[in-house]
C-alpha cells in the first residue's frame, strides 16, 4: 500500500509539472460589450474603445494574445468578411482599440458589400469578435469569442488604393508580352479596371486573360477564371491566377470589359452606341515636336478605338493627343495648362475634347488613348 501511495503521489506532481495543452472550442470563452453600444459610436469623433473577455481556458496558465475582428452590414443580414485590426493586446479585462482601425475594419467592410466613397459617412451594424492564441502558436491554438453586436457610423478612412499596370493578352493584342504592353488596362481607381474595345476575333467573340506588369510573358501566373471555365461566354464571374483558363466576350461587339482586383471579378457591359466614331489617325504633339499643325508622333491603333506608341521625349514639356490632322479633335486635361503632371503614381486621367495641356518630364514614355471613353495613359518606362 505505501509502494501504491508513492506511485500515486509521483505520477500527480508529473502532470502538475508537465501540464498538457487544451484548445478550447469556439465560442467557449465571453466576450463584453463596452456599456456605450446601446448607442451608436461615433467612430469619427472617438479616440479608441475596450472590451474584455473571460481568460480561455488552455489547460494551464499561459500567456493569451488577443487580438479584435470586425464584420459590418447595413441592414443587419447580409455581413461582410471579417475585417482583423492590427494591435494586439494582453489583457482580457482591458482590450483597447484605436476607433481608427475599427473605422478602417467597418469601412473595408463596407467596401466589400459594394458601397462606395462618396456615399460615406455611413452608419452600419457592427459585429465584434475576439481572436485568442498563444504566442508564437497562431495557426494551432487560434480559437473566437461570441460575437456582439454594436452600431457605428464612420466616414471613409481606407487610404487611396494605388493604380497598378495591368495588361490584356489575347486575340486583339496578340498572346505575347509584346503585344500586352500595348494594351493597358486604363486604371477607375479602388482597384478597378476597364478595356473598351470591339472584342471580335475574325467573326467571334475574343478571347483574352490578363498579366500584372511584374509577370509579363510568365502563363502561370496570369489572371482569368478557373482552367474548367476556358472560353467562358459568361457576363460576370470570378478570377482567379493559377493556371488560368481564357475568358471570351459574350458577342462580337463593342464592351466595356472591367477587371476588379479587389474583389478578384470580371463583368462585361456592352455599349449602347455600336457605331462609334472612326478617325484616321491619333498623335501625340506638344513643344517637344513644335506644335505642329499637320502630324506628330503617330500613334497604333492597336485594338479597335485603342492608340499606342513608345518615345522618348527629349526636354521638359506640355503636349496634348490630336486626331486626324488638324486640331478640331484633340484630348486634354483640366481647366488649365500643366494641371496634371504625369508621374509614376499619376499616369492616368479621363481626356476631355479641347482640354488644356499635360504637363511631362523628359523620359522615355508609352502613350495610351480610347477614343471611345477619352481615357489617356501616360506611363515612364524604367
Amino acid at each position: 500500500m505505501l509502494m501504491a501511495l508513492v506511485a500515486f503521489t509521483a505520477c500527480s506532481t508529473d502532470r502538475d509539472d508537465n501540464p498538457v495543452l487544451q484548445v478550447p472550442a469556439n465560442g467557449s470563452f465571453m466576450l463584453y460589450a463596452p456599456g456605450i453600444v446601446a448607442n451608436t459610436i461615433d467612430l469619427d469623433n472617438s479616440s479608441s474603445l475596450t472590451f474584455k473577455v473571460d481568460q480561455p481556458n488552455y489547460g494551464y496558465t499561459a500567456p493569451i494574445t488577443y487580438m479584435m475582428e470586425f464584420a459590418a452590414s447595413e441592414d443587419g443580414n447580409t455581413w461582410s468578411s471579417w475585417q482583423p485590426t492590427e494591435t494586439s493586446n494582453e489583457n482580457p479585462l482591458g482590450i483597447t482599440l484605436p476607433t481608427s482601425e475599427i473605422a478602417s475594419a467597418v469601412t473595408s467592410g463596407l467596401v466589400e458589400l459594394g458601397r462606395e466613397e462618396t456615399e460615406f459617412p455611413l452608419t452600419a451594424k457592427v459585429k465584434a469578435r475576439v481572436r485568442a492564441f498563444l504566442p508564437g502558436m497562431e495557426e494551432t491554438t487560434s480559437i473566437y469569442s461570441n460575437e456582439v453586436v454594436l452600431s457605428a457610423t464612420t466616414s471613409y478612412v481606407l487610404p487611396p488604393v494605388p493604380a497598378l499596370l495591368f495588361y490584356m493578352v489575347g486575340a486583339l493584342p496578340g498572346w505575347s508580352a509584346e503585344g500586352a504592353l500595348t494594351a493597358l488596362l486604363y486604371p477607375e481607381g479602388g482597384d478597378v479596371y476597364t478595356y473598351t474595345s470591339k472584342f471580335v476575333d475574325g467573326d467571334n467573340p475574343a478571347n483574352l486573360k490578363i498579366w500584372a506588369q511584374e509577370d509579363l510573358g510568365i502563363w502561370a501566373n496570369a489572371y482569368c477564371v478557373e482552367k474548367d471555365k476556358d472560353g467562358t461566354q459568361d457576363e460576370t464571374g470570378a478570377i482567379i491566377q493559377a493556371d488560368a483558363g481564357a475568358i471570351k466576350a459574350p458577342t462580337a461587339e463593342y464592351y466595356t470589359f472591367t477587371f476588379d482586383k479587389h474583389h478578384m471579378s470580371y463583368s462585361w457591359t456592352k455599349l449602347e452606341e455600336q457605331n462609334p466614331v472612326e478617325y484616321e489617325a491619333m498623335f501625340v504633339v506638344g513643344g517637344f515636336n513644335g506644335w505642329p499643325g499637320d502630324g506628330g508622333v503617330a500613334m497604333t491603333q492597336v485594338t479597335p478605338h485603342n492608340w499606342y506608341v513608345e518615345t522618348t521625349i527629349g526636354e521638359d514639356t506640355q503636349l496634348k493627343f490630336r486626331a486626324n490632322y488638324s486640331w478640331d479633335v484633340n484630348w486634354g486635361y483640366g481647366s488649365e495648362d500643366g494641371e496634371w503632371t504625369v508621374t509614376a503614381d499619376d499616369f492616368g486621367k479621363v481626356g476631355v475634347g479641347g482640354a488644356k495641356n499635360i504637363a511631362v518630364n523628359k523620359g522615355t514614355y508609352r502613350f495610351y488613348i480610347n477614343d471611345i471613353t477619352g481615357k489617356m495613359l501616360i506611363t515612364p518606362v524604367e
